[in-house]
């Protein structure tokens, strides 16, 4: 028999550990808790509302109106004038409260009280609004493809044009989305985030995207203006209501967009990381 306090050789040893979730655990973690959020809110189901109204509207005008070109191209670039429209509504809902509501209610002393990276959790925020977003944005290129398909048929329909313009629109809800994140670290009331992000969008950069260029200024710093590179993806100019729009290179409205995206969603994690939660 072994001595006292000594291990028997024959013996195994016996591990205990606790396990502690990785930041990419935390992030499927968070994630998947803001995609419960929207659903339980209905706010998915009320914006699937509003892009169906728009799409609705916008099938009106082109079929029975006839306003929208004479081949499938001139069509899509046609509804495709209105993205930015769509985008800034849905940024400013889909991410226009995901912080603010840590700050602005008790939500804030429970969901950071938890051992887990602010970063991370913003993240997963982010992508969860990302991901309904893009579903969202998804419906209203289905509809504007099959308006396009249904008036002119798939000879030459430009489907590798459509390939890059949703690349870009998912780049320009990447940048929408890092402002209203932004915006929503920044103030305590979800309500004031969403007002905001919508009257810096459409008022403040709306403003200077459609003037400038009439001056001769070409807006480089408008995420707006970023996204009029999603319609001229589409190698054709349809008409719309509010007629032609100068549009940036390609080149150039990647790189607005990518940097509206990356910078507003730095500040925004800068914010969160170092803001005190108060009663």
């Amino acid at each position: 028999m072994p001595a006292l306090g000594t291990a028997s050789p024959d013996a195994l040893p016996i591990e205990v550990s606790v396990g502690v979730p990785s930041d990419s655990a935390h992030f499927w973690m968070a994630l998947r808790y803001q995609l419960s959020f929207y659903i339980r809110t209905s706010r998915f189901l009320g914006l699937f509302g509003f892009v169906g109204a728009v799409v609705g509207a916008l099938a009106l005008g082109t079929v029975y109106l006839g306003v929208g070109g004479s081949s499938a191209a001139e069509v899509l670039s046609s509804n495709l004038a209105y993205f930015t429209i769509l985008g800034v509504v849905i940024g400013a809902f889909m991410g226009g409260d995901a912080i603010s509501m840590d700050f602005g209610s008790g939500t804030g002393y429970y969901a950071l009280a938890l051992p887990i990276r602010r970063a991370i959790l913003l993240l997963g925020r982010y992508g969860a609004a990302f991901l309904v977003s893009m579903v969202l944005i998804g419906v209203f290129y289905l509809v504007a493809v099959s308006e396009a398909v249904w008036l002119h048929g798939t000879g030459g329909f430009p489907w590798a044009a459509v390939g890059i313009s949703i690349g870009l629109g998912a780049l320009f809800i990447l940048g929408v989305l890092a402002v209203a994140f932004c915006f929503s670290s920044v103030f305590r009331s979800p309500a004031v985030s969403m007002i905001m992000t919508v009257i810096v969008l459409f008022f403040g950069l709306g403003t200077a995207t459609g003037e400038l260029p009439k001056a001769g200024i070409e807006p480089w710093f408008s995420v707006l203006y970023g996204g009029l590179a999603i319609a001229a993806a589409i190698p054709a100019q349809g008409s719309t209501l509010f007629g032609p729009e100068a549009a940036p290179s390609l080149p150039l409205g990647i790189a607005i967009m990518l940097g509206y995206a990356v910078v507003f969603l730095l500040v925004s994690i800068l914010v969160y990381e170092f803001r005190e939660v108060k009663g």
